[in-house]
């Protein structure tokens, strides 16, 4: 089985890159903030934890990952620094010293100022935007993979991130999937619009559009969202055009270049 724990502070990720301490631990990988000899910095590692070197998918995931956000370059989407595919590989990024959104949304439980917010959904639908005119959904829009740094929004964790069309039954985080992600269905641009209008709807109310709730499962399956005006006060339009993100059906979803030129001309 190896080593069950995560590395400890001093121990190499590979060589030149030192812990300084675990950010996170999932099912298959360890995240660590990690000091960077070569940059004289510190990085952000994504790596096998020790128990799964042999685990081949998650080794396929993380390489997959790697190789996309380093061919991808965009001032909203995380940045890569290198690959490395040894015998335990990692994926070595910049470092984002902002707070996730998630943080955000804790600390502005009535939602976040609406300037902030109609700026965060602007720069997260030039950042999908580019990913698709890539060839590649990202699956996984949160307000724990978005973080804000001085100001400009960072869209973090392309590791479910996909080209489109058919994809197994439940890629992605539960309470922020579309219909089509739950139910195995065809996966195609709007799935990532029914994730930013989630996360958007979460930022501007202070809570999910669909809480989880226990014992219940996928009510996104079986209910609308309580229209967002019910729950902050917001432009007719802003309101409008978030619940639309999460109509069930992905053609009454607005497209992201709709969604962007709605959104300026509230600015």
């Amino acid at each position: 089985m190896g080593i069950r724990r995560p590395l400890r502070e001093g121990e190499e990720v590979a060589p030149g890159y030192r812990v300084l301490k675990l950010l996170r631990r999932g099912g298959a990988l360890d995240v660590y903030d990690v000091w960077s000899e070569e940059r004289d910095c510190r990085c952000v590692a994504k790596a096998l934890r020790p128990d799964r070197l042999s685990d081949r998918a998650g080794r396929a995931a993380l390489r997959r990952e790697g190789e996309l956000l380093l061919r991808l370059s965009h001032p909203h989407l995380v940045r890569a620094y290198e690959l490395l595919d040894g015998k335990r590989p990692a994926l070595i990024l910049e470092t984002l010293t902002g707070s996730t959104l998630g943080r955000l949304i804790r600390d502005h439980p009535r939602g976040i100022p609406q300037g902030d917010l109609i700026f965060l959904g602007l720069q997260l639908c030039s950042a999908l935007g580019y990913l698709h005119r890539h060839g590649f959904l990202h699956l996984d829009v949160k307000p724990s993979n978005v973080v804000s740094q001085a100001g400009a929004a960072k869209l973090l964790d392309l590791s479910v991130a996909r080209p489109p069309g058919r994809a197994h039954r439940g890629v992605g985080t539960p309470d922020y999937m579309s219909p089509e992600q739950l139910t195995g269905a065809p996966l195609f641009a709007a799935a990532d619009t029914w994730g930013l209008g989630a996360t958007l709807y979460e930022a501007a109310a202070g809570a999910p559009p669909f809480p989880h709730l226990r014992g219940r499962r996928a009510p996104q399956l079986a209910r609308r969202a309580p229209p967002l005006r019910r729950r902050r006060k917001v432009p007719r339009v802003l309101g409008e055009l978030i619940d639309a993100c999460l109509e069930r059906e992905p053609l009454a979803r607005p497209a992201l270049p709709q969604m962007a030129a709605a959104l300026r001309t509230l600015v």
